[in-house]
């Protein structure tokens, strides 16, 4: 099959887009990564494997892995949540991205040079992504249009006051889902985690836009 010059200006540009996206999301999660043991790596890997197959929620999966790691005696890290989401993170940018598209020569530089893995932990991402790409892309892509969605959103904004001053004390922003399923899930920020989301949510809209308007995807 021959590829045109715009079919090649769109995998250049998809390609780019990997490392910056991958960039973007895991970078603030490696000063983690030295609590991460090859061990409990496989495990966190087995876990996002089983969380892309299946429709079961993100605390069962955590469940899962705790479980795992608990029965193999192995020590929790204070940071297991960030961990897990900085490998689920890694898988889940990946399989957005059709097969080919990123090479195993800019998987392995993007984890090793970008991210500051070790070799040994690269070897098995790489693993995983490459050789099950097929598998995991369809599974991936299944399992995200079932899970459950959000079908309302209501917020409100929690201030203490102290009785001595009339200084507000760190307020919060209370985030209510309501789901497809009739469940409903509530979720509590404090302000500034809430500003990152702002600013999370602004930086994909720019990106849409941006995709948007770029003439090789046209």
């Amino acid at each position: 099959m021959f590829l045109t010059n715009k079919n090649k200006v769109c995998i250049c540009i998809m390609s780019s887009s990997f490392r910056y996206n991958l960039l973007r999301s895991v970078k603030p999660y490696t000063p983690f990564a030295p609590q991460l043991t090859k061990s409990m790596l496989r495990v966190l890997i087995q876990v996002s494997v089983h969380f892309i197959e299946t429709k079961k929620s993100s605390s069962e999966v955590l469940s899962l892995a705790l479980n795992k790691l608990t029965n193999a005696g192995q020590k929790i890290p204070p940071n297991f949540c960030e961990l897990f989401t900085m490998i689920f993170l890694m898988m889940q940018i990946f399989l957005r991205y059709p097969k080919g598209v990123v090479k195993h020569h800019e998987l392995r530089k993007c984890l090793m040079d970008d991210l500051n893995f070790a070799e040994e932990y690269v070897d098995d991402i790489c693993k995983v992504l490459l050789n099950h790409h097929d598998v995991l892309s369809k599974n991936f892509s299944e399992t995200k249009m079932d899970r459950v969605k959000m079908s309302k959103l209501q917020w409100r904004i929690n201030i203490s006051l102290s009785l001595n001053t009339v200084q507000i004390d760190k307020p919060t922003i209370v985030l209510h889902f309501k789901l497809q399923n009739r469940e409903f899930r509530t979720l509590e920020l404090p302000l500034s985690m809430f500003q990152q989301v702002r600013y999370n949510i602004a930086l994909l809209l720019n990106e849409l836009q941006s995709l948007q308007s770029r003439s090789a995807l046209k």
